[in-house]
């Protein structure tokens, strides 16, 4: 019992990262996994044909306490795209380097993507010191550093090894213990999310995948999805170097037994995650780094290859803002690709060029869309630096505002901004106390500032537009207006908005329309007179009202004035526009409702004929006079008569 309890607490204290190999073909780098671990990464009958590794080999190396999933990658320059795969998630980098050959283009090229995939984190080992003499290491020593000097990895310890006779295994294995205790891991329950770096079947147990576990924790009966796919499947069996494990965790290789989806459906670059976590998208807004040993500038619109995860697609780049990017530069840009794919916020990335002959560049999302952005430069810019440096709450803000008026899931909010679950509720406090989380008036629904503004100014273009192409109209029906703003927002948000901006005055009613203040009719002193004629007229016509034509005003100024004045009239509720050239005084409108609404209740019905005769009017005013109530809902017709709407419904 006692033994037990000691494994027990063995196992609970073990330490977990993934150690990945990095350095030019033929340096020994699978030598060295064997000296270290006892185990051939080479697994496939070409690669020991050949001798040179081609597909990623795996490894397990325990050193006391600490335990390293090994990942051993190809060095030559036609595996790039599987070096990449196998750096993905990994904590520690055993770079390697031969002291019979030193620096060569790979170790270079492999360095960068180390940096270009944030890996502080390093070891260097200078193998085949058994072959050459000590002045020749210490050349080569001295060449490593110079490579690396201004580099995050300047600093890596580095250990002179021999895979054959054994000399520094030891000293280098409790170097890889120290530098991996440097490590800082961010062991958050959930979300879960690995990566596929193999797909198989084993008879009798189904559909097997392998990958390192980027974040998160999974357990025996989880159900998972499958991106870029979005298929859901079950974690049958869990295990780790040939171990059976109930649950596994970040810093762990894993080996899950899926039900629930056919091996066809996958392959290296599909991706596990937690249920709604993830989202396919097209386009990423990402921070871009251009390497300095590129021989010419990044072209806006350029198609390159991403590799990111462990898979590798092509897009296009898109600078925010210049049409190109110089060797040695980063800026913000868009990445648009033509299939689906999946990221999170400060997840790494890799660009080759289009031919994927060599890396060129690469980066960290910072956000990831649905669509292309329309938003201004400056905005985007804005936006981007805040999700680059801003602190917790900055970023859910920013997420907040292109959410707009909903409130996106705890796990949408983590993969956009990389705020930890437990950390959400604390910073959207931070947001109300700071006044950066509104409530919209007469609602409980919350909106930041910005997204406010964005659908004010979206709101002014749009009024804009309108007020320039009807120049002679006072504004936008209000009903419209509003209408609007419901299919931007929500239709229980429209009116609580709508009156919003009218408090702060970005719009004015004005009568039945709405404009913006700076295009608000105004009239010359003679036109506010002709305007009151027109009005009295059309009151002393009663139900007999003047055409437009033929008021009296009408000899006085053009046609078009004169719809104008009668148009501005309408929005002011003076008048009532009956069809195209009638228009009703709105107390003569008033009393027509209550004549129609009494002799229907008096007579169940009403007739053209009976309206003419209480109206004293005639059929030729009449008749448009009903078909205006029954256009606006106050009746319907029915055979020969009308009834009230409200009555016959």
């Amino acid at each position: 019992m006692i033994d037990d309890a000691m494994q027990s607490n063995v196992k609970n204290t073990t330490q977990h990262f993934i150690l990945g190999t990095a350095g030019h073909i033929d340096h020994g780098k699978t030598s060295l996994v064997k000296a270290l671990t006892g185990i051939d990464a080479d697994r496939l009958p070409e690669e020991k044909r050949r001798g040179m590794t081609i597909e990623l080999g795996f490894a397990e190396l325990s050193i006391g306490d600490v335990q390293f999933g090994v990942v051993d990658v190809p060095g030559h320059e036609r595996f790039i795209k599987t070096m990449v795969a196998g750096a993905t998630g990994i904590d520690v980098a055993l770079l390697v380097v031969a002291a019979d050959d030193s620096v060569m283009p790979q170790t270079r090229e492999h360095v960068e993507i180390l940096h270009l995939l944030g890996i502080k984190q390093c070891v260097i080992a200078v193998t085949k010191i058994d072959t050459v003499d000590p002045d020749m290491v210490d050349m080569v020593i001295d060449e490593i550093n110079e490579l690396l000097d201004g580099s995050p990895i300047a600093d890596s310890p580095i250990c002179p090894v021999s895979s054959i006779t054994g000399d520094g295994i030891d000293a280098l294995r409790q170097t890889l213990v120290q530098v991996a205790r440097r490590s800082h891991q961010e062991n958050h329950p959930s979300p879960f999310r690995m990566c596929m770096d193999r797909v198989f079947t084993v008879p009798g147990r189904g559909t097997v995948v392998t990958g390192s576990i980027i974040r998160g924790q999974v357990s025996a009966g989880d159900e998972l999805e499958v991106w870029p796919g979005g298929n859901t499947c079950r974690v049958r069996s869990l295990q780790a170097h040939g171990s059976s494990c109930e649950a596994l965790a970040r810093g762990r290789r894993a080996a899950i037994n899926l039900s629930g989806i056919d091996k066809d459906a996958l392959q290296r670059g599909s991706e596990l995650a937690t249920p709604g976590y993830l989202e396919p998208i097209h386009v990423a807004d990402v921070k871009l780094t251009y390497l300095s040993s590129n021989p010419k500038s990044l072209k806006s619109t350029q198609t390159v290859r991403m590799g990111m995860g462990t898979a590798e697609f092509p897009v296009r780049v898109v600078l925010f803002e210049d049409k190109q990017l110089s060797p040695g530069e980063a800026c913000f840009a868009q990445l648009r690709s033509g299939q689906p794919f999946v990221a999170a916020h400060g997840q790494r990335f890799i660009l080759r060029d289009e031919s994927a002959i060599r890396t060129i560049g690469g980066g960290i999302i910072l956000r990831m869309s649905a669509r292309r952005r329309r938003t201004s430069v400056e905005d985007t810019i804005s936006a981007l630096t805040a999700l680059e440096t801003g602190q917790d709450a900055d970023r859910i803000a920013e997420v907040l505002r292109e959410y707009r008026f909903t409130r996106p899931t705890d796990l949408h909010v983590c993969a956009r901004t990389g705020v930890a679950l437990s950390q959400i509720n604390d910073s959207y406090e931070q947001l109300q106390a700071d006044d950066r989380l509104l409530p919209i008036p007469g609602t409980k629904v919350q909106a930041t500032p910005g997204a406010i503004d964005d659908l004010c100014k979206r709101l002014s273009r749009w009024l804009t537009r309108y007020h320039q192409r009807h120049a002679d109209e006072p504004g936008r029906a209000t009903d419209a207006v509003i209408g609007w703003l419901g299919r931007l927002s929500s239709p229980s948000l429209a009116k609580p908005l709508y009156d919003l901006f009218v408090k702060h005055k970005a719009i004015k009613p004005f009568g039945r329309f709405t404009c913006l203040p700076e295009f608000a009719p105004s009239l010359s002193k003679a036109d506010e007179q002709h305007l009151m004629d027109m009005i009295d007229e059309m009151q002393r016509g009663g139900f007999q009202p003047p055409a437009l034509d033929a008021l009296a005003i009408a000899k006085k100024v053009d046609r078009k004035r004169v719809e104008k004045l009668a148009t501005l009239a309408v929005a002011m509720g003076n008048l009532m526009k009956v069809e195209a050239k009638m228009y009703l005084h709105a107390d003569s409108e008033q009393k027509l409702r209550e004549t129609v609404s009494q002799l229907i209740h008096t007579h169940e019905s009403v007739t053209i004929a009976q309206v003419r005769e209480a109206l004293d009017s005639s059929r030729k005013f009449v008749v448009p006079f009903m078909e205006y109530l029954d256009r606006v809902g106050f009746t319907k017709r029915q055979g020969d008569g009308r009834m009230l709407v409200d009555l016959g419904d």
